[in-house]
């Protein structure tokens, strides 16, 4: 039998973890869609095995792969880009996402955007800015990917489909202004 005393905090603490249980079952579930910083070669001589597969224009051959950090992006422009097109990567079940990342001290471009483009040949673009953000420091940008930054060209059919991606790419603003940012992870979660 229980002591009549401890009733009322065995009550409440019943309460307490009924009233949690709510808030775990409802909290968002992050997962990582690109990591930056998982980069792996297949032997000595091997390909390198990264979440991007080109770096054109000022950028090419300007991406540091620094395993474990990300990868970090030291160009003397923004004019610029690196992606994967023939992508696998479907946001249908993620529409939100964070992208982490790091502005660099010798950084002084204002901006880079994300982009997709999906098959039917829609773009659709999102600010990261950079710009008055504390250099060193770790950032997050939370993007609603089902409403569109910029359409910067219209499918055959109206709005992204997020489930048939062709291309995503982190782009630069085509500025004059040296970049210089660590790219971490880009982290979506379930609706």
């Amino acid at each position: 039998m229980t002591p009549p005393r401890l009733i009322p905090l065995i009550r409440s603490l019943s309460l307490g973890a009924v009233l949690l249980l709510p808030v775990a079952a409802f909290a968002a579930k992050e997962e990582v869609l690109l990591d930056f910083k998982r980069i792996s070669r297949d032997g000595p001589e091997g390909p390198v095995y990264r979440c991007y597969e080109y770096a054109w224009n000022d950028w090419n051959k300007k991406i540091i792969d620094l395993p474990g950090k990300g990868a970090l992006i030291q160009a003397s422009s923004g004019k610029g880009n690196l992606g994967e097109s023939k992508t696998m990567l479907k946001l249908h079940k993620t529409p939100i996402i964070e992208i982490d990342y790091v502005i660099g001290n010798a950084n002084q471009a204002g901006s880079l955007n994300f982009k997709l483009i999906d098959k039917d040949g829609t773009e659709w673009s999102w600010p990261i800015p950079l710009s008055g953000l504390a250099r060193g420091a770790d950032q997050r940008l939370r993007i609603d990917l089902t409403k569109p930054g910029t359409e910067a060209k219209a499918g055959k059919t109206p709005g992204m489909d997020l489930a048939k991606l062709h291309t995503w790419e982190i782009i630069g603003d085509w500025g004059a202004a040296k970049v210089e940012v660590l790219l971490v992870r880009v982290v979506g979660f379930k609706s």
